[in-house]
């Protein structure tokens, strides 16, 4: 893993080096820069594989710099990642891995982004610059100063975290998954590409192709740990890594409380495979030292509380001396194992109910501020339904809780870029689409943000081999994926993991951190901090507070105290 951070235009050499400072936690091993009048790259390395690849790397006329692993250089007839890149030029499109990278040929400079989303790239652009960074505060620093965008906040609250290319920075943008921007150095116009989409359609073995993909994550110098839950997801990761690797290390977090704790899974699991593995306890202390630390060191606010935890888990592997760690991250939207994805299945049949008419008006008449009204409201009135299974506020919930008018239908703009990669596509399948949305928003914009800010503040690289186009285009061309939750998966694991396992009822992440935040004076102070600022009705907050002590609007709660927090830290 690395950090890339440069300047195309008026250059402040002192000052982008200290910018480039700002991100040594994604890199301690290396710092090089390539400096000429009107160009700065600077590059930050954590090494995990060939000592020698040195960054920037100029070669043929290019100047090259990259973040992440290309899986697929060797058969791109490459003797590695930075001359696959160089290989692939102008296009880039044959390359397979998690990544973000940056080529500069003398007259354009390119920037692209793996077609999952999993490593991060922002940018901003004037008159006079072009800056790019993998983290939005080195850009921050460069400029010496920063504008909140008030748009931002109506995103956030629909899925917790911006989909699109906006961020929370008036002017600072990043890239999407899959995409290419190509920077004309002598005009100083932009231009967005296309690198691929996760929309492939091809036969593959679904076993060998996630057997394939897990190896692929094993390459490098350092051996893999494995985060480790007890579901299916690590459970069966771990499986694999421990038969590919040999030895393996697995690591649990767990909580006194044993109506949250997961840890008699992942022992069960752990004993199974014989893995070397570590139970960390998370409790109220580590809870409030663990929130503090990443309000500080993200950027944008924390759009799932389960961020904490894993922050916490990833500094105790980091003591370890673990470079890489294998996650599960993408099982539940490759192989529908939310309840929702059925759920809305059901829904959809309503649409060709015959006097829907009547049911349409009725539902706008009578407006209720639950989710499963909002639902109906869409299905009679034609409108989009699915918009995320990690949707949050609805658009009118936001009209009532906002000082500001959120027209209905607003929150279908944050989708806009992967509606119309979806018309393109020509697919039609919904169980496809909700997926694909899915990827996009809940994995791409929220959980693997979130996987890469938690890992990398510990300078680790955090790999997920279900995410891999291979696994994805064989899982989705499987007619036996929508028989019920998971089956296909299971159907695998079964041959690698205990039956208990592969039965046990799906349980969402939960931990006690609401009772904990209840304790606290952090209720107090999201109070004082929204007095100040208004951006929320003061009687919608103590409504969403109420509920929240009886576990009801539980993620509305979050996102509004998680928010206005980040905001007073920032901003304020």
């Amino acid at each position: 893993m690395c950090a890339l951070f440069g300047v195309v235009g008026e250059v402040e050499y002192n000052r982008a080096l200290q910018a480039l400072q700002t991100l040594a936690h994604r890199g301690f091993d290396e710092e090089n820069i390539y400096y000429k009048d009107g160009l700065f790259l600077g590059h930050r390395r954590l090494y995990i594989l060939d000592p020698k690849a040195f960054q920037p790397l100029e070669r043929k006329g290019k100047v090259v710099l990259f973040n992440g692993e290309i899986y697929n250089y060797q058969e791109l007839g490459a003797t590695s990642e930075l001359e696959a890149i160089i290989r692939s030029y102008p296009d880039f499109s044959g390359l397979k891995g998690m990544f973000a990278f940056g080529v500069y040929d003398g007259k354009k400079l390119y920037l692209g982004r793996d077609i999952f989303g999993k490593k991060p790239l922002y940018y901003y652009h004037d008159k006079s610059r072009f800056i790019f960074a993998s983290e939005i505060k080195a850009i921050v620093f460069y400029l010496g100063q920063k504008h909140f965008n008030p748009k931002a906040l109506s995103g956030y609250l629909s899925f917790g975290a911006l989909p699109n290319h906006q961020t929370f920075y008036q002017g600072i943008y990043k890239l999407l998954p899959g995409e290419l921007l190509e920077l004309d150095i002598a005009t100083n116009r932009i231009l967005h590409k296309s690198l691929g989409t996760v929309l492939q359609s091809f036969q593959e073995d679904l076993e060998q192709s996630i057997v394939r993909a897990l190896k692929r994550r094993l390459q490098g110098d350092f051996p893999a740990a494995s985060l480790l839950s007890g579901g299916v997801d690590s459970s069966l990761i771990a499986a694999l890594a421990k038969k590919e690797q040999g030895d393996l290390a697995t690591f649990s977090i767990g909580y006194e409380d044993e109506r949250y704790s997961e840890l008699p899974y992942a022992r069960l699991v752990a004993e199974h495979i014989s893995s070397d593995h570590t139970e960390v306890l998370f409790g109220k202390e580590e809870f409030f030292d663990t929130f503090e630390t990443l309000l500080t060191h993200y950027d944008e606010p924390i759009g799932d509380s389960a961020t904490i935890p894993l922050g916490y888990l990833f500094g105790q592997i980091k003591e370890r001396g673990f470079r890489v760690v294998l996650s599960g991250e993408g099982g539940d939207e490759i192989f529908l194992g939310y309840r929702q994805y059925f759920e809305f299945l059901d829904l959809l049949q309503a649409k060709n109910l015959k006097y829907k008419n009547w049911l349409k008006n009725y539902f706008r008449s009578h407006f209720n501020p639950n989710k499963e009204w909002e639902w109906y409201k869409r299905i009679f009135g034609d409108e989009l339904l699915f918009r995320s299974t990690c949707e949050v506020f609805t658009d009118l919930q936001k009209n009532l809780f906002l000082r500001q008018n959120v027209r209905d239908g607003e929150s279908l703009e944050y989708l806009q870029p992967f509606l119309k990669q979806w018309e393109r596509s020509g697919l039609t399948e919904d169980t496809i689409f909700m997926s694909y949305i899915d990827m996009m928003v809940r994995l791409a914009a929220l959980y693997l943000a979130k996987l890469d800010s938690a890992s990398m503040l510990h300078t680790i690289e955090a790999r997920t081999p279900l995410l891999d186009m291979d696994v994805v285009a064989a899982a989705f061309v499987n007619p036996q994926r929508t028989k019920k939750p998971k089956f296909l998966l299971k159907e695998i694991a079964a041959k690698y993991l205990p039956q208990q396992i592969i039965q046990r009822k799906k349980k969402g992440f939960s931990y006690p951190h609401m009772q904990w935040l209840m304790q606290s004076d952090y209720i107090q102070k999201m109070e004082y901090i929204n007095k100040e600022t208004g951006f929320f009705k003061p009687d919608q907050l103590t409504f969403l507070i109420e509920n929240a002590k009886r576990n009801r609007f539980s993620r509305h709660f979050w996102l509004a105290l998680t928010f206005l927090l980040w905001y007073e830290k920032n901003f304020h």
